[in-house]
């Protein structure tokens, strides 16, 4: 691995443990700074697009814990794609959900952003867009 992409992997696994920080610290602003400003986030059946969507997403959903797994990462150029598991608990019922996300990154003039995210939850199923029902 070249000295670029060394940096380019550190980078981009610093803007994803920053992703989940800044929900941790419910930085909505913070968070949304991470996405290119046209980005679609696909969740629970839905796309949510922009910075305005995000923000509305990320106001409306429950708080909590999100650990996130190391990133399998491919750069190419100015594009890289993401793939990482999630563990999500909820603030308030302590309930947990498993996730998987895979993400188009697009590096910028503010370094690598998130383009499209989307996030497939564990369930007896296999990975779904919707999380299975208690």
């Amino acid at each position: 691995m070249g000295a670029n992409l060394v940096d380019d992997h550190a980078a981009i696994r610093d803007l994803l443990a920053r992703y989940c920080i800044y929900l941790d610290l419910d930085d909505v602003e913070a968070w949304v700074a991470l996405f290119t400003p046209d980005a679609v986030y696909q969740v629970y059946g839905r796309e949510f697009v922009g910075h305005e969507g995000l923000r509305a997403m990320a106001t409306a959903a429950p708080g909590g814990f999100h650990h996130g797994g190391p990133p399998v990462i491919d750069v190419d150029g100015d594009r890289a794609t993401t793939m990482r598991n999630l563990l999500f608990i909820e603030r308030s019922s302590s309930k947990f959900r498993q996730a998987v996300y895979d993400e188009d990154l697009v590096r910028t003039a503010q370094g690598w952003r998130i383009a499209r995210c989307r996030c497939r939850f564990h369930g007896p199923e296999g990975l779904a867009d919707r999380p299975p029902r208690d």
